[in-house]
């Protein structure tokens, strides 16, 4: 159980990091930007989202989810 609980405890401070990295675009988001700095922004956003549910599922699972 010890194992489970270090891989849930890790899941969620990877998902903290995720969103508090989310917060930040999305505060930058409703500034003034170009359309190609925009972009960037959203797709972080979307690698930040996948990335979420990946450690979602390694903290509901115990273990990291398989890619793919």
């Amino acid at each position: 159980m010890d194992a489970e609980a270090e891989s849930t405890g890790g899941g969620a401070l990877e998902l903290e990091r995720i969103t508090a990295r989310l917060e930040q675009l999305a505060t930058e988001l409703e500034g003034d930007l170009d359309d190609e700095r925009a972009a960037a922004l959203v797709r972080e956003a979307s690698e930040l989202a996948s990335q979420a549910g990946r450690a979602v599922d390694s903290a509901v699972h115990g273990s990291p989810a398989p890619e793919g």
